[in-house]
């Protein structure tokens, strides 16, 4: 499967629809970092979020983090390309998660470029 980054969101919503898919996995499942292409409303357009979802514990293995970090969207563009890094505070990341984060996105209206943190320190953990 490829791993470039999908920007044209009618080419990748063809591939869906003939795959029979609402979203495209390149990972294996559980995992504590997975990668996740799919559609969703950005600032009023329909776009292609070419996501890593993570557990806070996976990410603190390569970022700096306090000692209670906290959830969080990371939401950049580049090249044309829509990026979407999200820190869960779970153990692991399952396709019940994975399902959860992207209806979560779809649904946030207020959506903005940026680091943004949410949630309960240490509510799952």
């Amino acid at each position: 499967m490829s791993t470039q980054p999908i920007s044209n969101i009618e080419i990748f919503n063809t591939l869906l629809h003939e795959n029979h898919q609402e979203y495209l996995l390149l990972g294996d499942l559980p995992s504590e970092n997975v990668k996740v292409v799919f559609t969703g409303g950005f600032n009023g357009i329909q776009v292609v979020w070419n996501a890593c979802v993570r557990t806070i514990q996976d990410y603190a293995l390569h970022h700096e983090v306090t000692e209670d970090p906290m959830q969080f969207i990371d939401i950049s563009h580049k090249d044309d390309v829509y990026w979407l890094e999200v820190g869960l505070n779970v153990s692991v990341i399952d396709k019940a998660m994975i399902e959860r984060t992207i209806i979560m996105i779809r649904n946030y209206k207020r959506l903005d470029f940026g680091r943004h943190e949410y949630g309960a320190r240490s509510k799952t953990i």
